[in-house]
C-alpha cells in the first residue's frame, strides 16, 4: 500500500503554543504509494475507518463536546519548509469506479521546493520531474516524461513556470472520458512544451498556457451501437493519426470572462476517420460527443451501480426518465451562454489522410475509401467582426477508391455559427460499378461499367440559404438487367440512350437551392430525387432529357403543321434538325413517327389545301415545264380559271351569264363547294408522317432506325393541334 526508503528532517522547530511547525529540511527518498478506489466508489482510506463507537454517557458526551468546540475555535496549524525534496517516488493509481477502470503508474517522481508555507503567498522555486505509463496499455513503449520548473505558492495556490512533457499517456485516463464520449481511447500520447501559469483567486481559477502541443499515435474505437438493432459498429476503429501538432497554442481563462484559445499553426499527419451512415440515415461522427442527457444518464447509471447493488429497476428507470427533463434548462443556458469560448486558428495543414465511408442506409450496403488526402486551410476564428464570419481558404486533394482524383477548394469556417461556406469540389474518373447498391435501391438495375466525374459548388449564406450546382459527367455508363425485388424499376437503359452522346458521355447539370433552416430540407435526398425524376422522364417525357444538349424540351416530341397541310414549316424543320442531330449523336436510339389529322379540327384547312392544289394544277396544265410555286401575281388569274372550270352553282346576271366575282368571293364559293372527308384526313395524316421521314432521311438518319407508324385520323385528345408525334426507344 505504501512504503518509504528514507525520511530526513533537519532543523525542526515545533512550538506547540504557536501551533506552527518549521523545518529547515524535509527529504523523502523512494516513497511508494498505491491509491485505489473500488467498484463501490469508496477510496481505500474510506475503508480503513472503523465504525464509530456507541454514544458515551451524558457527562462524557458533554466533556467531549466542550473539547471539540475548543479545538475548533483554536487557530489552524501552520507548516513551513525551507527546503523540500522528494526523490525516486512511485505512485500507482487504480480507479475501478469508472465504467472503464483507470490505471496510471508514475515513477521516478522528483520534487524540490523552496520556502513552502501553508499560509505563504509569495511564490518560491519549485521543480517537478516524473515518468508516467499506462499499465497494460502500450506497456512495451517507454514511459512518458514530465519536467516542470517554476515557482509555487500554496495559499492561495499559484504556480508559474516552464513545462516540458513528452509522450504522456492520455489513454491511461481514458475511463474518465467514457461518460462524455462514445469512443474508447486505445492510445494517445500527449506532449507539451511551453509556459504555464495557474492562479487561484476568490472568484475562481485563472489559467494561462503558451507553447506547443502534440498528440501522437492516437487510436480510438467507437463504443456507440450502430443502430438500435445492431452493435456492428462497437469496437471498430473510428479515429487515428500519427501526429497532431498545435504550434503557438495560447489559452487564457479568467473567472467571469469568455475563455480564449489561439493556435498559430496546426498540422495533422497520417490520419484516418471512419464515416458511416446508419440504417436511420444518421452520420456516426455526430454521435462522438454524448448529449448532456446521455452523459447524465451514464453517470447516474454508474453511480447507481457503484453505490448500491440492490437498487430497484424502477429507480434506475426513473433516473433515465428524469435526465431529459433535467437537461432542458441546461441546454437552453448553453445555447445563450455569453461566455462561449473565443477560438482562433492559424493555418491548418493536412497530410496523407484516409477516410473509410460506409452507408448502411442503402441495401445492399455501400463502402468506399478516400486516400492520400492532403491540403491546407487558412486562418479562421469563431468571432465574426461586423456580424459576418471570416471564411478561410481551403485546398484539399486526394484519391477516391484508389483511382479517382479528388480536389476540394473554396472558403469555409468550421467554427462559424450559423454555418457559412463557398466550396467547389472536383472528382475525376470514379469507377461506377461499386455504386451498384445505390442504383439498385433507386433505379432497380445494377451498374456493369462506367466512370463518373463530378464538379460541384455549394454556397451557404449566414441566413442558411443554400445554392448548389452539381455537374455530373458519366462515361460509358452501362446498366445490367432489372434486379428482382428491387424497390424501384426505372427505364435506365432508355435514359442512358437519351442522355449519352455518340461517345457514351452523359453531361448533367443539377442545380439545388433551399434553406438549411428548414428541418425537412436534406441535400442528399434532394440530389437523389432529382436524378430519379430525371430517369423517370425517359418514359413520360423522353425529349425533355435531350433539352440540355439540344436546346429544346417536350415541344420536340411533336412536329406542328398548318391545318390541312403536310408541308413542313420553318419551325418544324428547326425542331427536326435538332432531332436529327440528337439521333446522329446517340446511335442506340430509334425513332417512330406517327402522323395525325382530325377532320372536325381541320375541315377548313383541308378545303383550303385542296383549293391550293387545284390552283397549282391549273398552272402546271398551262405550262408543264414550270415547277415554281404559285406567286401572288399569278394567283388571281389561275384562281379565276379554276372557278370557270368548276362545276358548281354560280351567281348569274339578268341575261344568265356568270357574274364577275372578286378573288375573295371566288375563294369563298369554291371552298363552300370543296369536299372534306375522313379519307382525306387519313391521307393527310399519312402524308405528314412521310414528310417527316423524308426530311430525316435527307439528313442522313439511317432508315433502319426510322419507323413510320400507322396514321391516326380519328377522334383526337382534347387540346390537340395539327401535328405528327415522335417517340423514342432503344434498339
Amino acid at each position: 500500500m505504501a512504503s518509504l526508503g528514507k525520511l530526513e528532517i533537519a532543523g525542526a522547530e515545533v512550538p506547540l503554543d504557536a501551533r506552527t511547525a518549521t523545518l529547515e529540511r524535509l527529504a523523502l527518498s523512494q516513497p511508494q504509494l498505491a491509491v485505489e478506489r473500488g467498484a463501490d466508489g469508496r477510496w481505500m482510506f474510506e475503508r480503513w475507518q472503523k465504525v464509530a463507537p456507541a454514544a458515551p454517557a451524558a457527562q462524557d458526551s458533554a466533556a467531549a463536546t466542550a473539547e471539540t468546540t475548543a479545538a475548533s475555535t483554536s487557530a489552524p496549524w501552520k507548516l513551513r519548509v525551507a527546503d523540500f525534496s522528494l526523490q525516486g517516488g512511485t505512485l500507482s493509481l487504480a480507479d475501478n469506479a469508472q465504467p472503464r477502470p483507470v490505471a496510471l503508474d508514475v515513477t521516478a517522481l522528483g520534487i524540490t521546493a523552496r520556502n513552502l508555507a501553508s499560509d505563504g503567498s509569495k511564490p518560491e522555486a519549485f521543480t517537478l520531474t516524473a515518468r508516467a505509463a499506462a499499465p497494460g496499455k502500450g506497456s512495451k513503449t517507454a514511459p512518458g516524461k514530465l519536467d516542470y520548473q517554476g515557482t509555487l505558492a500554496l495559499q492561495p495556490l499559484a504556480t508559474q513556470g516552464k513545462l516540458d512533457a513528452t509522450r504522456l499517456p492520455l489513454h491511461a485516463l481514458e475511463g474518465y472520458l467514457a461518460s462524455q464520449l462514445s469512443v474508447e481511447l486505445l492510445r494517445a500520447d500527449v506532449g507539451y512544451r511551453g509556459q504555464v501559469a495557474l492562479a487561484q483567486t476568490d472568484k475562481g481559477v485563472s489559467l494561462r498556457l503558451a507553447g506547443d502541443v502534440v498528440v501522437e499515435d492516437l487510436q480510438a474505437n467507437s463504443t456507440a451501437a450502430f443502430t438500435p438493432k445492431t452493435e456492428a459498429q462497437v469496437g471498430e476503429e473510428l479515429l487515428a493519426w500519427k501526429s497532431l501538432n498545435l504550434r503557438g497554442l495560447a489559452v487564457a481563462t479568467d473567472p467571469g470572462t469568455a475563455p480564449r484559445v489561439e493556435v498559430k499553426e496546426t498540422s495533422l499527419v497520417d490520419f484516418f476517420a471512419r464515416v458511416t451512415i446508419n440504417e436511420a440515415g444518421r452520420i456516426n461522427l455526430g454521435d462522438i460527443a454524448k448529449t448532456p442527457e446521455e452523459a447524465r444518464a451514464a453517470n447516474a447509471a454508474s453511480a447507481s451501480a457503484n453505490t448500491s447493488t440492490s437498487a430497484s429497476p424502477a429507480s434506475t428507470q426513473a433516473a433515465f426518465a428524469a435526465a431529459p427533463a433535467a437537461s432542458a434548462p441546461a441546454t437552453a443556458i448553453a445555447q445563450t451562454n455569453p461566455l462561449a469560448p473565443v477560438v482562433q486558428f492559424g493555418p491548418v495543414s493536412l497530410v496523407n489522410g484516409r477516410v473509410a465511408f460506409s452507408d448502411f442506409f442503402i441495401k445492399p450496403n455501400y463502402a468506399a475509401n478516400l486516400s492520400e488526402l492532403t491540403g491546407k486551410l487558412s486562418a479562421f476564428s469563431s468571432q465574426a467582426p461586423g456580424g459576418d464570419p471570416v471564411l478561410a481558404d481551403l485546398e484539399l486533394r486526394g484519391r477516391a477508391e484508389g483511382s479517382a482524383s479528388l480536389e476540394i477548394s473554396g472558403k469555409l469556417n468550421p467554427l462559424a455559427q450559423p454555418l457559412a461556406l463557398d466550396i467547389t469540389g472536383k472528382m475525376r474518373d470514379l469507377e461506377l460499378p461499386p455504386l451498384t447498391p445505390y442504383s439498385v435501391k433507386y433505379a432497380g438495375h445494377g451498374i456493369e461499367r462506367g466512370k463518373l466525374s463530378v464538379d460541384v459548388n455549394y454556397k451557404v449564406l449566414p441566413n442558411g440559404q443554400l445554392t448548389a450546382s452539381n455537374r455530373l459527367v458519366l462515361h460509358q455508363l452501362t446498366f445490367g438487367e432489372a434486379v428482382e425485388g428491387a424497390p424501384n424499376s426505372l427505364p435506365v437503359k432508355l435514359a442512358v440512350a437519351l442522355l449519352a452522346d455518340r461517345n457514351g458521355v452523359i453531361d448533367l447539370d443539377l442545380p439545388i437551392s433551399g434553406s438549411l433552416n428548414d428541418p425537412q430540407f436534406r441535400i442528399g435526398p434532394v440530389i437523389f430525387k432529382i436524378i430519379v425524376n430525371l430517369i423517370g422522364k425517359a418514359l413520360t417525357s423522353p425529349f425533355s432529357l435531350l433539352a440540355s444538349a439540344l436546346g429544346g424540351g417536350d415541344e420536340m416530341s411533336h412536329v406542328p403543321f398548318a391545318p390541312g397541310s403536310a408541308a413542313l414549316t420553318p419551325e418544324a424543320q428547326q425542331n427536326l434538325d435538332k432531332v436529327a442531330k440528337a439521333l446522329a449523336d446517340r446511335p442506340t436510339l430509334k425513332i417512330t413517327v406517327t402522323g395525325t389529322a382530325s377532320l372536325p379540327e381541320e375541315r377548313e384547312g383541308l378545303q383550303r389545301e385542296s383549293l391550293q392544289q387545284r390552283v397549282l394544277a391549273e398552272k402546271r396544265r398551262a405550262n408543264p415545264g414550270d415547277t415554281a410555286p404559285v406567286s401572288d401575281a399569278e394567283y388571281p388569274a389561275l384562281l379565276k380559271e379554276v372557278y370557270r372550270r368548276a362545276d358548281i352553282p354560280k351567281p348569274r346576271n339578268l341575261v344568265g351569264l356568270a357574274k364577275e366575282l372578286t378573288v375573295p368571293e371566288m375563294e369563298a364559293l369554291l371552298l363552300a363547294n370543296q369536299a372534306a372527308t375522313e379519307a382525306m384526313a387519313a391521307e393527310l395524316a399519312t402524308q405528314r408522317g412521310q414528310a417527316i421521314r423524308a426530311y430525316l432521311v435527307a439528313h442522313k438518319l439511317p432508315v433502319e432506325r426510322l419507323f413510320v407508324a400507322a396514321p391516326k385520323s380519328g377522334k383526337q385528345p382534347e387540346k390537340w393541334t395539327p401535328r405528327a408525334d415522335l417517340s423514342l426507344a432503344t434498339q
